[in-house]
């Protein structure tokens, strides 16, 4: 019994001694975070001279599950009469916009290559708290993002997230799916109007896709991030938003299931077209 834990306890220092050094290498640049953020993406072609439209996506886990970026390219290739999009991504688990703003590689990509949309996407539960909080949070690291994204001279588009299919009191201050989407909707449309930029309204697409059809399945198994289908659907909404075009012109469906893929097309294109008749798209 002794031995054993003796071997116990040298493995729990050898781990410890382990993470140490690693976090060292780390801080001295010599190793990466697995939290540090990753660019994937169209990254050659955003760098090149070829004609199409250049969008940078930053955000966290609600951003490259199922590689929301790599479905708005992919749309945009399946409509023989649309633009390419040179969608890149760079984003890493948890990211808030406080985070972003301070990283010196995003400072450095919005320097060195000329895009024409940034994509934001804040934390996925900051934007439901009281406005009160996420003025503090949020505001002054988004009016820093948009001021250097402005300076680049690209347009800022909001990512709009969608509501927990269960309330979390860990997170959020509401029991309900429907109570927290209220607040996300409020959130990013009055930080869309505090910076003068648009949202992409992900989050209200999937609220109008659940009162249609109360049983879609949109989230993965957590009831937080997005399955395939709910990631499609905001790539459908972001395909609307950056182009003006209907989503249903792509004949790319991301494995979907056509009659739900047109379903989720017409949700999207419904809803930029309201957004635009209100004018706040």
């Amino acid at each position: 019994m002794r031995r054993t834990l003796r071997l116990l306890a040298c493995a729990v220092a050898g781990i410890v001694l382990g993470l140490t050094a690693y976090s060292g290498l780390v801080h001295l640049g010599l190793a990466r975070s697995p939290f540090a953020p990753t660019l994937r993406g169209d990254f050659g072609l955003a760098r090149s001279d070829r004609p199409g439209l250049r969008v940078l996506f930053v955000g966290n886990s609600f951003t490259f599950e199922n590689s929301l970026p790599r479905l708005v390219h992919d749309l945009a290739a399946g409509d023989p009469g649309g633009r390419p999009i040179y969608s890149v991504e760079y984003a890493a688990p948890g990211w808030s916009l406080n985070q972003a703003d301070k990283d010196n590689g995003l400072t450095k990509l919005l320097r060195d290559i000329k895009w024409d949309v940034v994509v934001l996407q804040e934390k996925s539960w900051l934007l439901s708290f009281p406005e009160d909080q996420w003025r503090f949070s949020t505001y002054p690291f988004a009016r820093d993002l948009h001021g250097k994204i402005a300076a680049s001279g690209a347009q800022t588009l909001l990512f709009m997230t969608w509501g927990y299919a269960l309330g979390d009191r860990r997170t959020v201050p509401h029991d309900t799916y429907a109570e927290m989407q209220v607040r996300l909707a409020e959130g990013y449309s009055k930080l869309g109007a505090e910076l003068g930029a648009r949202v992409a309204p992900a989050g209200l697409a999937w609220a109008e896709a659940l009162r249609r059809r109360p049983a879609l399945d949109l989230w993965a198994d957590d009831g937080r991030h997005p399955g395939r289908s709910g990631s499609y659907l905001a790539a459908c909404v972001f395909y609307a938003a950056l182009t003006g075009r209907d989503p249903a012109r792509s004949r790319f469906t991301a494995g979907i299931d056509d009659r739900q893929a047109r379903f989720l097309q017409q949700v999207a294109e419904n809803l930029y077209e309201s957004e635009v008749g209100s004018g706040t798209a």
